[in-house]
């Protein structure tokens, strides 16, 4: 016996199933184009940008649409990137209204605004092909506003977007076509007067600089007079200031030359100073060399000091021999001399 297990998964159904379907009828292509135009709205016044979001990424409930955000993978082209984009420029809330734009022309055609086979021919038709005719007027120009290649000429917010799509969602059937034709006609009137007011305000704003025109031209005469007048009293103090100025490059030549022979000073100073130093260390060496010879002189005077103390006291002491000799010998002369008598 074998048992069957059955296993469902309820998936939200998104934009991107629905597409697959075909184009949705004009009323509620409209009313899901406001809903998701609100959701980016308050995406970007929270300072936060879809960079590329698409179909897959709207999800269809039973009210109506609810976006999703979820972090696109870098790099991928679809056919709702931005040019910018592809060129390498950061996203930013004009991105996701080319996305805008390219989603709601395939809500109303049932078919993309931009296609390729391969992703550089995906790329090439963002940045060059527009979207077909929708069959509506102002929707077509909404589109082409949205999808614009040049971000500057996009529309530059989702609030203007909005006011755009509620004025198509009035502006369906044949009421509203009679409303629209007695609504412009009113506007005519108003545009009528309007223009009636801005040309004579610019009838008056023109009288009126003609006058500021003459007012300054006399103004600038005199002021021309004055300066002519300035002129000549400055003639003589700009002479003196030329005076003046040959004086003080004078002294600036002046000043050079005594920083020169400053410097030259200070160069010989410095010789000077080096030959001083080398004569310092020479008379310290000099003086060390004395000292030790003086040491020496004086260890050898006081020597020869001792030995002549020795040889004074030799020499006495020599002397005090003679001395005795010298007696001994009178004696022994005195003795001969005696006995020579007595033999006479």
């Amino acid at each position: 016996m074998t048992v069957e297990f059955e296993t469902r998964f309820d998936i939200p159904k998104t934009l991107g199933h629905r597409l697959a379907e075909g184009s949705l009828p004009l009323s509620e292509a409209l009313r899901y184009a406001t809903l998701l135009a609100e959701s980016l709205r308050q995406i970007h016044e929270s300072g936060r940008v879809c960079g590329a979001f698409q179909p897959s990424d709207v999800a269809v409930t039973a009210t109506g649409v609810e976006l999703i955000l979820t972090s696109s993978e870098v790099g991928v082209i679809t056919p709702y990137t931005a040019p910018e984009i592809l060129q390498g420029q950061p996203a930013d809330p004009r991105s996701d209204i080319f996305a805008f734009g390219a989603i709601l022309h395939e809500m109303v055609t049932g078919h993309r605004a931009f296609t390729g086979d391969t992703p550089d021919a995906l790329a090439v038709s963002l940045a060059i092909s527009v979207p077909s005719a929708s069959g509506n007027a102002g929707l077509d120009h909404l589109i082409a506003n949205c999808t614009a290649k040049d971000p500057s000429v996009r529309c530059q917010r989702m609030q203007k977007v909005i006011l755009e799509l509620k004025l198509l969602s009035i502006a369906k059937g044949p009421e509203a076509v009679t409303r629209h034709k007695t609504a412009s006609a009113a506007v005519r009137v108003q545009a009528e007067k309007l223009e009636t007011k801005v040309v004579a305000l610019l009838e008056s704003q023109e009288q009126a600089l003609i006058g500021v025109r003459q007012s300054s031209g006399d103004s600038i005469n005199q002021i021309h007079d004055r300066l002519n007048a300035l002129e000549a009293e400055v003639r003589p103090a700009q002479a003196r200031s030329l005076l003046a100025e040959e004086l003080c490059n004078t002294v600036m030549r002046n000043l050079e030359q005594v920083q020169q022979n400053v410097q030259a000073v200070d160069e010989r100073m410095a010789g000077l100073k080096e030959q001083y130093d080398v004569m310092s260390q020479g008379l310290s060496v000099m003086q060390e060399y004395m000292g030790s010879r003086l040491h020496e002189f004086e260890q050898a005077l006081k020597a020869q000091r001792t030995a002549l103390a020795s040889v004074i006291a030799s020499q006495e002491q020599t002397d005090d021999v003679v001395e005795g000799v010298v007696g001994a010998m009178e004696q022994i002369h005195n003795i001969v001399f005696e006995r020579d008598e007595d033999f006479q």
